[in-house]
């Protein structure tokens, strides 16, 4: 009886196939290739500049400046400050009048800077006040700041004798201003309104020094 001996391909083969399977390594020439990276992300970040105060009184319908006589018995108070410690710049304005009386007028005007590195669009100032309490926005709503741009507007305290503000009353108002990233924002207007149509404060001449 004769014996047919394998191959010697096929011996081959099963010394690989047991190798491999016993799990002898064996040399494999080889290379790897890696990629690595750092993403920095930017930053939504809005602040007021200002505040700035004007006053003035209507004496018989006309607005003039507030004699410097009378000018310590009504008095308007405005300061920006860090509402948000997180974030740089100031995001809060606290606003305070004393003495207030019927055509006396209080005007704070602040600006709103994108301080940030991210292109945002700004709402107009929304809140809760008294109907005399009035704001007056210089810019369309959502409208979008660059970084490095900034918009203004203004709020203003006044009321007259129809109004029926009570006296020795307390009166409180705020307003909030939403900045959003300039692609999940509302639709914008895109042009600035003239500074001739936003300022209310009346153009009163030179403020006396006396």
């Amino acid at each position: 009886m004769s014996r047919k001996s394998l191959p010697v391909i096929s011996l081959a083969l099963i010394l690989v196939l047991v190798l491999a399977g016993s799990g002898v390594a064996y040399g494999l020439w080889s290379e790897k290739l890696e990629i690595s990276g750092t993403v920095y992300t930017g930053e939504v970040d809005v602040a007021f500049s200002g505040p700035y105060v004007s006053e003035w009184v209507e004496v018989n319908g006309i607005p003039m400046w507030e004699p410097r006589v009378k000018d310590k018995y009504a008095e308007c108070y405005a300061e920006a400050y860090d509402y948000d410690p997180t974030s740089d710049g100031k995001e809060g304005i606290k606003i305070k009048v004393e003495g207030a009386y019927p055509s006396y007028h209080c005007a704070v005007k602040f600006d709103v800077s994108n301080i940030g590195t991210v292109p945002v669009h700004v709402s107009w100032p929304e809140g809760k006040a008294p109907d005399w309490v009035k704001v007056q926005a210089c810019y369309p709503s959502w409208y979008q700041l660059h970084p490095g741009e900034h918009v203004y507007a203004t709020i203003l305290v006044h009321f007259t004798n129809a109004d029926g503000v009570d006296e020795n009353g307390k009166y409180e108002f705020y307003f909030t201003i939403d900045a959003l990233q300039w692609n999940e924002a509302p639709a914008t207007g895109t042009t600035l309104l003239e500074a001739t149509n936003c300022d209310i404060v009346p153009d009163l001449g030179p403020e006396p020094t006396e």
